[in-house]
């Protein structure tokens, strides 16, 4: 069976592997369609050594297959992938922490015994069965493709603190960004700003919410939030470009006392201005990935209309077009997210 791997620089091969097997603890999964990832870009452009368990992990399938053991799925369930529940023995949870269990978060970003051999680019795969999530039968399956980055969005929220009528200004209009926007409405945010130089992008910020778009380089970004935050500035900013100047750009935003959550994941060292931070009290949060929880609940939200997965959709691909996919995607004009369907040829 072939599954397609970043192999080196601007190099993605569709490689040979074993028939996946529903071993104990494990279900083998149909994969229906799955979303190329920001990070599946970044591995492309940069060439660094990229594991094969996280390249392709937005997706959704079909169980057709079942391990010993594995109570929580069934042949012919729908399901999306993402991280098991808090194991109960490692160090954080016997600290009483289970919301930063490391046996969770070693599956989730493909190391130890929860990994998968290789992503969702490929026909099937076999992954920890306590790692599936069951889609609801209102979710088609080209929407529950996009589950997994709005589960990324909806983690994000719960990790800042939004209070009813706040302000808030999102960097970068890429899917994750989209989706952050989408919880900050639904999180009570009054106001959201998106700042995003490419006009398409920006366009669809504003049909899913934003109540301005300042583009880099043309708008006066700075005096424009200022303006239109007043009098204190936004009360909250999400990075989510994934850029480390943006970072800094994020503390230089918002109000003195506000928070800066860090969405996006920078590709290379930022540099900072520590001063900037302490004169303004910036109370700063992160957010990596998400809680096993927080997929019925993204769910629910795409479910309900609260968020919108479908217009981030923009083409779908075959496993045989994927090289091609990943060079539009890291020049993204006209492209959001693109979905894979190896079943095409």
């Amino acid at each position: 069976m072939r599954a397609g791997l970043v192999t080196g620089k601007h190099k993605i091969e569709l490689v040979e592997m074993p028939e996946p097997e529903p071993l104990p603890g494990k279900a083998v999964v149909e994969i229906a369609f799955c979303g190329i990832c920001g990070t599946d870009v970044h591995a492309w452009l940069s060439g660094d050594p990229y594991n094969p368990a996280i390249c392709g992990h937005e997706w959704v399938g079909t169980v057709s297959a079942r391990g010993a053991n594995v109570r929580n799925v069934k042949e012919g369930d729908r399901v999306v992938a993402g991280v098991a529940p808090a194991c109960g023995a490692c160090p954080a949870c016997h600290a009483g922490d289970p919301l930063h269990c490391v046996s969770a978060l070693m599956g989730m970003i493909g190391i130890g015994p929860l990994a998968a051999k290789h992503g969702g680019f490929a026909r099937a795969i076999a992954i920890e069965a306590a790692r599936l999530s069951l889609v609801p039968r209102e979710l088609s399956d080209e929407d529950a493709a996009i589950v997994e980055p709005a589960t990324v969005a909806v983690h994000a929220l719960r990790r800042t603190e939004v209070r009813l009528g706040d302000s808030a200004v999102v960097l970068g209009a890429g899917p994750i960004g989209l989706l952050v926007l989408q919880c900050a409405r639904a999180a009570g945010a009054r106001q959201v700003i998106v700042i995003e130089p490419d006009v398409s992008r920006g366009a669809l910020a504003l049909e899913l919410g934003a109540d301005r778009v300042l583009r880099p380089g043309v708008d006066q970004v700075a005096a424009r939030i200022a303006e239109a935050c007043a009098p204190l500035g936004p009360d909250l900013v999400f990075e989510c470009a994934g850029i480390p100047a943006t970072i800094q750009q994020s503390v230089e935003l918002v109000r003195r006392g506000g928070i800066v959550s860090l969405v996006g994941l920078a590709s290379a060292k930022a540099e900072i201005d520590p001063a900037s931070w302490l004169v303004k009290e910036v109370r700063f949060v992160a957010s990596l990935g998400y809680l096993h929880e927080e997929f019925d609940l993204a769910m629910a939200l795409i479910a309900a209309g609260r968020i919108r997965v479908a217009p981030l959709r923009t083409s779908t691909v075959g496993l045989d077009q994927l090289d091609a996919a990943f060079a539009k995607l890291a020049k993204p004009a006209g492209e959001v997210k693109i979905l894979v369907d190896p079943r095409r040829s």
